[in-house]
């Protein structure tokens, strides 16, 4: 009698290999943006956070930057777990100039031949260009608002009024701007989505003492000093006038505290020769851009943020994910973020006497400090985690594309 073989391991491999699935290719997205990656402003943050940590399996990204200050050509930028997205430096100028319609003609031939499956913008110049790179049919349309659209004339709000309808989508990270873009877009509530900021909390989170008193060594702080930060780009929208008048108030009667200004932008020099002429020079701390940030917060003592116009602050974010109390403008997101008198306060926006006031109580109150720092750190890890955030995002990529 024959004797039949037993089946081989090889054999078994093979038909388990033949009846698994073929994984779906990645989805194709564009992310389209007028300023850089490398940026250190907090909507360049959000992107490269949100870039970082999609899943390169599940993804193939590509970056346009319409910066101006970039070079025309390809780049790759590398994140943090080793993989590469491309970025594509496309100097456009005014979108209406004949570089912008070069620009618009170029990305257009792109989208065509690479077909893309989404295509995100941020910023008013990309959420335009956004719906002008073809039909419809070509990826599903999304745009990310960043900010309240305080630089937005008018007209271009019109213009919005017209075209918001064409996006598949609407993002924002706060309330508030949804709440914006309806009364001046006239956005309908079908198209918005709120998803928030997500901070990195392994990265941006308390500093044990020892690590505390190395990072206030590094910046030149005494141990008895009430350090003061201000994490912000230097222009008019942040307001760091309002926050120095106020500051010099507290420094009369808090002789030991010191602000640290850290950014950079156009008003480096009004603003140090305003510390000057108000007689603060010596205890303000201009840092420029810095890529250490997280190293710098855990030093602090509070951190302070003086804007007239805020979307979700990352800075806001960060500071609280370090444990820090925080003084906030009641503008933007800024009312969502901060629970006024349980994280930090908020005080009316151009107010230097109310700022002065909360800088105050808190310089005189370490019982205070600690308190409101230690909500505002479990509300972050609680509610804004870096990983929710993205998780949001490829959650809605795949259902935009998932079959109807």
């Amino acid at each position: 009698m024959t004797t039949m073989p037993s089946l081989s391991a090889s054999s078994i491999a093979a038909e388990a290999e033949l009846a698994r699935p073929a994984a779906p290719p990645p989805l194709r997205l564009l992310l389209l943006t007028d300023t850089a990656l490398a940026n250190t402003g907090g909507s360049e943050r959000f992107l490269r956070n949100l870039v970082d940590r999609l899943p390169p399996d599940r993804y193939a990204v590509t970056v346009v930057q319409l910066d101006g200050n970039n070079p025309p050509g390809e780049s790759v930028h590398v994140t943090e777990s080793g993989t590469s997205v491309r970025l594509l430096n496309h100097p456009m100028g005014a979108i209406y100039g004949w570089r912008g319609l070069q620009a618009i003609q170029r990305l257009r031939r792109r989208v065509r031949e690479e077909s893309f499956d989404i295509i995100q913008s941020q910023h008013e110049k990309s959420d335009l260009l956004n719906l002008l790179l073809g039909p419809a049919s070509v990826g599903r349309r999304l745009s990310n608002r960043r900010d309240m659209g305080f630089l937005k004339s008018n007209r271009l709000r019109w213009v919005f009024r017209l075209l918001n309808s064409r996006y598949d989508a609407v993002i924002a990270p706060a309330h508030e701007i949804l709440t914006a873009l309806s009364t001046h877009e006239g956005l309908n509530a079908s198209k918005m989505l709120w998803i928030a900021n997500g901070v990195d909390t392994d990265r941006f989170r308390p500093g044990s003492a020892e690590r505390r008193q190395t990072a206030r060594q590094a910046l030149g702080l005494a141990k008895d000093e009430i350090a003061f930060g201000c994490v912000a780009s230097l222009y008019p929208v942040k307001n760091h006038a309002l926050l120095l008048r106020s500051f010099a108030r507290v420094l009369a009667s808090t002789p030991r505290a010191k602000l640290l200004l850290v950014g950079a932008g156009a008003l480096a020099e009004p603003l140090a020769a305003q510390a000057r002429e108000l007689g603060i020079a010596h205890a303000v701390e201009m840092l420029g851009a810095r890529p250490d940030i997280h190293q710098i917060l855990p030093a602090l003592d509070v951190a302070v943020l003086a804007s007239r116009s805020e979307g979700m602050s990352n800075a806001l974010l960060e500071a609280m994910a370090c444990g820090l109390p925080v003084v906030a403008t009641a503008v933007g997101g800024n009312l969502q973020l901060v629970r006024d008198g349980r994280t930090g306060f908020l005080v009316p926006s151009d107010d230097t006497e109310a700022m002065a006031d909360a800088l105050g109580r808190l310089a005189a109150s370490a019982l205070l400090r600690s308190t409101l720092g230690t909500a505002g750190q479990r509300r972050i890890e609680a509610e804004f985690s870096l990983g929710a955030m993205v998780n949001a995002y490829d959650r809605l990529y795949q259902r935009l594309m998932a079959p109807a």
